[in-house]
């Protein structure tokens, strides 16, 4: 079985791209790189448009994003540019609009979000824009960006929602958007300390209960095909909604090939010759991702669960029921492969995530259903929103205290 899964032309394929990419033996191409007649170094103000939703910064002083330029300038010449730039915007301007963050001083005309036509002042440095001031910002209808405008005012809406939930609705928010505006910076760390930071970034374990949610509802339509398409639909909307982060595009190209080949009624694939797949679509599609930290450790889990899962089923079979030995061996699986990428970038590893994720993820599972429940309950009977919160605050409580306990226990730093 083993020797089988070496042997896959695909898994070779890959193995040497990512050797050849990360030993840095061959360059990764910008897709769509920055182009301007002038130099980085003079130009002192960028516009254009963003493509990325704006990702707060450790530091919470400024907004990560991608920006499709269009015009800079240089203080005195403004000349058309093309390409995409990484901008850094003053999280004033970005949180503008937010819940329990209205800063009137900055002028603020319009929600920054992806679609967002923005002019910048600043500077470069090192490739990246950094913004002083937003001198312009317009989300405005052409025709064109209608989707991205309903998306926008969606996400705004929905954080507004839960901000109304207080803590429980911060860690929702993460959850289901991708946003950690209101997310309790101890809780965060916390989460990172017990080796559960792939819980707070959206993956495939996310898209997957988006998947499973979209099937039981589908299943009342009682035919295969109507219900495959159901499930398509249902992730593409929530990708759309939370945005392509590398794990979630992962996710999605990997479940989107499972379910085409179920609405053709193809030969289905085992699932390491569809990660390969979908190793080489996202390189294509967005070559930037390579050297993302988030790409690397999603495919590696992933990898590591698939290739080990099966041997540590059966080893933590003799001492568990099936459902913990299935569960420990996804973890240990996944935490094998990445440790040594964890050393590298973040220079420790948390070897109870094996553990906490056991125990954290069922619950974590039952918060985001619960969660979606009392939305819909919330939006079409207003004052069950209190009542919703008040469950939701109890879930958040003992989430937030199991995570904590396997975040004192120590890691090892490098």
């Amino acid at each position: 079985m083993v020797r089988e899964k070496f042997c896959n032309p695909l898994l070779l394929s890959v193995f040497i791209c990512a050797l050849i990419i990360y030993s840095n033996a061959g360059h990764v191409p910008e897709k769509d790189s920055f182009k301007s007649i002038i130099p980085e170094e003079k130009i002192t103000n960028i516009s254009g448009y963003i493509s990325s939703s704006p990702a707060r910064t450790s530091k919470g002083t400024y907004y990560s994003c991608q920006m499709k330029a269009v015009y800079a300038k240089d203080g005195k010449l403004e000349s058309v540019c093309d390409g995409n730039v990484k901008v850094f915007i003053p999280s004033d301007y970005v949180e503008a609009f937010f819940p329990g963050k209205i800063y009137s001083g900055t002028g603020a005309e319009s929600i920054i979000e992806t679609g967002s036509f923005v002019d910048l002042e600043g500077r470069f440095s090192k490739g990246v824009f950094f913004g002083k001031k937003v001198l312009l910002c317009k989300l405005e209808s052409n025709g064109k960006n209608n989707i991205q405008i309903i998306r926008a005012k969606g996400r705004l809406k929905f954080k507004r929602m839960m901000y109304s939930w207080g803590k429980a609705g911060g860690l929702l928010l993460a959850l289901l958007s991708g946003s950690r505006e209101y997310t309790e910076n101890s809780v965060a760390e916390n989460f990172r300390k017990a080796g559960l930071s792939h819980i707070l970034a959206l993956s495939g374990m996310h898209l997957s209960m988006f998947s499973g949610l979209a099937l039981f509802l589908g299943t009342k339509l009682r035919r295969k095909r109507i219900t495959l398409i159901f499930q398509l639909a249902a992730v593409t909307a929530f990708v759309w909604f939370a945005g392509f982060s590398p794990s979630l595009l992962r996710a999605f190209i990997c479940l989107s090939v499972v379910l085409f080949q179920g609405i053709l009624s193809l030969e289905k694939s085992d699932m390491l010759t569809v990660l390969c797949f979908s190793f080489f679509v996202q390189c294509m599609i967005s070559p930037n991702d390579l050297l993302n930290t988030g790409f690397i450790l999603s495919y590696g889990a992933l990898y590591g669960i698939l290739f080990t899962g099966e041997f540590f089923r059966k080893l933590y079979g003799f001492c568990f029921p099936k459902a913990i030995s299935s569960s420990l061996a996804s973890s240990t699986g996944a935490q094998m492969i990445t440790l040594p990428v964890s050393a590298k970038m973040f220079g420790m590893i948390t070897p109870v995530g094996i553990i906490s994720s056991v125990f954290v993820s069922p619950f974590v599972t039952l918060f985001i259903y619960s969660g979606l429940l009392f939305i819909v309950l919330g939006l079409l009977i207003p004052p069950l929103c209190g009542i919703g919160e008040f469950f939701m605050r109890i879930q958040y409580n003992l989430i937030s205290y199991m995570v904590g306990f396997f975040a004192k226990v120590p890691a090892f730093v490098f």
